[in-house]
């Protein structure tokens, strides 16, 4: 396999960060979790939590409520309320979750260099 490749390098890195004690430890699950709402967060969009469990092919609604629970526990993520509907539940991000988008991002800066 050829030793340059960029995806390789970026994994590297990625694990290198995410083992950092700054950062909780995150399951596979979690992961994609977090990078699902992240690429929603980008698109400056709201995400519920009902429409983010449905978003998880191959995992159950009940495993994608589980891990919610676990990431808001691991402060990466919050809940916010809906203004007119208290059963609505938005997640948004935390600096945690910004700080390690940004860890990420700078991964993928350096593995393209």
């Amino acid at each position: 396999m050829e030793q340059n490749n960029t995806y390789f390098k970026f994994l590297h890195l990625a694990q290198a960060i995410q083992s950092l004690p700054s950062f909780p430890e995150l399951d596979s699950v979690e992961e994609r979790l977090l990078n699902v709402c992240g690429s929603v967060w980008y698109s400056d969009i709201k995400i519920s939590v009902t429409e983010i469990a449905n978003m998880l092919p191959g995992t159950s609604e009940r495993t994608s409520h589980r891990r919610i629970k676990t990431l808001l526990s691991k402060n990466m993520i919050t809940l916010k309320n809906d203004d007119n509907d208290k059963r609505i539940k938005y997640i948004l991000p935390t600096p945690l979750a910004d700080k390690y988008f940004k860890k990420m991002e700078d991964c993928l800066l350096l593995a393209i260099r």
